[in-house]
């Protein structure tokens, strides 16, 4: 398990990119932030009968947590309406 943080956004997504192929990878700045916040996205669906991809979210800032947030929501969106990234 290759598991880092604070690095930085444009050495944080390198990283990741480059030895996901080749190892079990984890950003907790990139991967475990969003995780955190989509699944109380899916909670809010359970309760509110609202899909996500139905959902107005505002994003402030571009950080690493940030970036990570935005692509794993547009993952549970396409994985949601079929629709491709």
């Amino acid at each position: 398990l290759l598991q880092f943080e604070d690095f930085g956004n444009g050495n944080a997504f390198r990283l990741l990119n480059q030895w996901q192929d080749k190892a079990c990878t984890f950003n907790d700045d990139i991967q475990g932030t969003a995780s955190v916040v989509v699944a109380g996205l899916f909670a809010s669906v359970r309760v509110s009968k609202v899909p996500i991809s139905e959902q107005t979210i505002l994003f402030f800032g571009a950080g690493e947590a940030g970036v990570g947030i935005a692509d794993l929501i547009a993952d549970a969106i396409v994985d949601e309406t079929g629709c491709s990234k």
